[in-house]
């Protein structure tokens, strides 16, 4: 026999059971227009997606809904979602939407982020002119170009595809309508990770960076969350580095703190100071003496630079290319890239100048010079340069001396070199002196002759009287011929016993008169010659062969002589 008790508890599992299948056989309560409804996925078929809502209601969306961007249906079965309530069929079958109830979850969603500044996610679907599209949830929201990063984006192409965060700046709830900034959240998180990094960094540290832009003022370099400032001076202890040698957009390098001001958010950088300037020890690396390698980095019309180390460039100045006594040109030797070999001849570290020579790695052909080409050697030369003051004589390959225009001839002074010689041209030369510190030497031609001077004064000593041609008159006198290429001098003062204001009225050009040497000047190559004195020895020669008195007039002219003379020999 059953007991009341158990006859109370089979009553309730029987309410309960009945109560599950009134349930579960009753019509579910239809939704209202735009309503949510939670709902399983069932069954995938061809061109819908089956789902059960409410007590086993079924209800079919198109499988369109749950594609993604390459139409895969991107759900299975037993994955639960919600759905909104579209409207009815004309069978009165109710219809729903999948992405319509996202759209409206994300509406509200949308709304609740502008009031409480919350970030929300989408993903870039389309660029426009002023910025793009971004789905949040099915809702396409804008955000403009000037908004969707820190930094300006040149193309919003790129951005298609991605996920972003963005603020909602704002909401127009009556028109489904959002703005939002991907600006506002970077700088908001940017903002948070600088100031905790500027709270760890310190001067002197190295750090590594990524060079974002290259100006020729200096390099900006991101390093972590904050953006710092490697100056131009900082770039390279090369006093003329450029920027764009060293670092490059998109370049991950090491560099030094040096500066850093946490009020402003400012840090500056060095990519030099990571090593010691290598002019501190100059001198140990590359004492004077040293031979070294380097690469040609400029040319100029006065040198070339050689950069031997980074920070360390010396010159090879256009005199120190060669010891051949043309001067090369510059441009014609060297071209940037090139590698050369060199001999340091000056360290200064206090004006960091090296300076260095290709032409003393080998022997200065100067030093025996003397022995080579002594005083009053004959060579052969070639003629290089043709100048108004004379001509250049090349020697040999290293030794090249000046002709000058007064020593191509005894015979006559040439008003150009070319009158006597010409470029390329092979002539004998005599040496005539040597200046080393200069590197100077004198060459002659007519000095392979014997002088006139010498010639003449050889065969005619001072006192003698000789018969000469009037080559030139001047206002202090007149010249005479005595050979080709010497002319001696009668002094107005030696031309008559009385005074002569005009030579012109004693003697005419191209008159041969007796003219007497008074004196010879080696140095000066000069002569003196006397017409007075002549005619005084040959009234003394006349009053002799007459046998006259030993005090002869004294007359200037060579009439008095001759009547004295006559007067003479009549008494006779």
């Amino acid at each position: 026999m059953t007991s009341f008790a158990n006859q109370d508890t089979f009553s309730d599992d029987m309410d309960e059971d009945f109560g599950a299948l009134l349930e579960n056989h009753l019509p579910t309560k239809v939704p209202k227009r735009q309503e949510l409804v939670d709902a399983t996925v069932v069954r995938l078929l061809d061109d819908v997606v089956l789902l059960n809502y409410g007590s086993k209601e079924e209800a079919s969306v198109l499988a369109a809904e749950f594609m993604d961007a390459h139409g895969v249906v991107m759900v299975k079965p037993g994955d639960s979602m919600r759905l909104q309530m579209t409207g009815h069929d004309d069978d009165g079958i109710p219809q729903f939407s999948y992405k319509k109830a996202l759209q409206a979850e994300s509406l509200g969603m949308l709304a609740q982020a502008a009031k409480a500044r919350v970030p929300v996610r989408g993903v870039v679907t389309k660029a426009v002119n002023s910025g793009v599209i971004v789905d949040v949830g099915g809702v396409q929201a804008f955000m403009p170009a000037s908004q969707t990063d820190v930094r300006r984006v040149n193309d919003l192409n790129t951005l298609i595809g991605q996920t972003i965060e963005a603020y909602v700046l704002e909401f127009d709830e009556s028109q489904n309508r959002a703005i939002l900034s991907r600006r506002a959240l970077l700088s908001e998180r940017q903002d948070a990770d600088k100031e905790k990094f500027m709270e760890t960094i310190t001067p002197g540290a190295v750090v590594r960076g990524k060079v974002r832009e290259v100006l020729d003022f200096g390099a900006f370099v991101e390093i972590g969350p904050v953006e710092a400032l490697v100056p131009r001076s900082e770039i390279s202890y090369e006093r003329s580095a450029k920027m764009e040698d060293f670092l490059a957009p998109g370049q991950e390098a090491d560099f030094k703190v040096m500066e850093i001001s946490r009020e402003s958010g400012r840090i500056t950088l060095s990519r030099k100071r990571l090593g010691e300037d290598p002019w501190s020890t100059i001198r140990d690396t590359y004492g004077v003496g040293t031979n070294v390698s380097g690469k040609i980095v400029s040319v100029q019309s006065f040198g070339a630079f050689v950069q031997l180390q980074e920070g360390i460039t010396g010159l090879i100045h256009a005199g120190d290319i060669s010891w051949d006594s043309e001067r090369k040109v510059v441009e014609d030797m060297f071209k940037i890239g090139d590698t050369v070999t060199c001999l340091v001849t000056e360290v200064d570290p206090a004006a960091k100048r090296l300076g260095l020579s290709l032409k003393h790695l080998s022997r200065d052909p100067w030093t025996d010079l003397v022995d080579r080409y002594p005083v009053g050697s004959r060579h052969k030369g070639t003629v290089t340069k043709l100048r108004d003051f004379g001509a250049f004589v090349r020697l040999d390959e290293s030794v090249e001396g000046l002709l000058h225009i007064g020593d191509l001839s005894w015979e006559k002074r040439p008003t150009h070199p070319s009158e006597f010689v010409s470029e390329n041209q092979e002539i004998d030369v005599t040496i005539l002196s040597h200046d080393l510190e200069r590197r100077r030497i004198g060459l002659g031609v007519k000095q392979l002759t014997g002088s006139p001077f010498e010639q003449f004064t050889s065969e005619n000593p001072v006192g003698s009287v000789i018969v000469a041609k009037v080559s030139r008159i001047v206002p202090f006198g007149a010249f005479v011929e005595l050979l080709p290429g010497l002319e001696g001098l009668i002094h107005i003062s030696e031309l008559d016993e009385e005074r002569v204001d005009k030579p012109e009225r004693v003697v005419r050009l191209g008159e041969e008169v007796r003219v007497k040497i008074l004196d010879t000047t080696k140095d000066k190559q000069r002569i003196s010659l006397s017409l007075k004195e002549a005619v005084r020895d040959e009234e003394r020669e006349n009053i002799k062969q007459y046998g006259g008195s030993q005090d002869a007039p004294k007359s200037g002219s060579m009439g008095s002589a001759f009547g004295a003379a006559l007067q003479a020999a009549m008494k006779k």
